[in-house]
């Protein structure tokens, strides 16, 4: 009596688990969609802030696919002047950008070393959400 009861407790769990997913992340998905998302100009600046230095990323992000997106997160990798990565960001900046269209951004990260490491950078977007999902 009990392992039936025990399976039938795990297949409700699964299934709510599985309804609860679809709920807070509903498709489509940024992974069916790779290239919509593309970061067609930028800058990097290095200031002096009250709570330490910050890399502060500038830029214009430009949606080229059908779909709206949000929670767009960026990997940018930081060179030296010998073009070795010395450090790497993830930054999340808040907005939503809506189909073939383009909107301004600005993403910040916290250096790890000093200023004259820092030579260039490569933005990339590396996620995006769908603006219907609960977080």
């Amino acid at each position: 009596m009990g392992v039936p009861l025990f399976v039938l407790f795990i297949g409700f769990g699964v299934a709510a688990l599985t309804k609860l997913d679809r709920t807070l992340y509903p498709a489509p998905y940024y992974t069916d969609f790779p290239n919509s998302l593309r970061v067609v100009e930028s800058r990097m600046d290095l200031i002096e802030t009250s709570n330490g230095l910050r890399i502060y990323i500038i830029g214009v992000l430009t949606n080229q696919g059908p779909l709206a997106w949000k929670g767009v997160e960026f990997e940018c990798r930081f060179f030296d002047t010998n073009g070795v990565m010395v450090d790497a960001a993830h930054p999340v900046p808040y907005l939503t950008i809506q189909p073939t269209s383009d909107t301004a951004f600005r993403a910040v990260a916290t250096p790890v070393l000093a200023t004259n490491y820092y030579a260039t950078y490569r933005l990339t977007v590396s996620t995006a959400r769908n603006p219907k999902s609960l977080f």
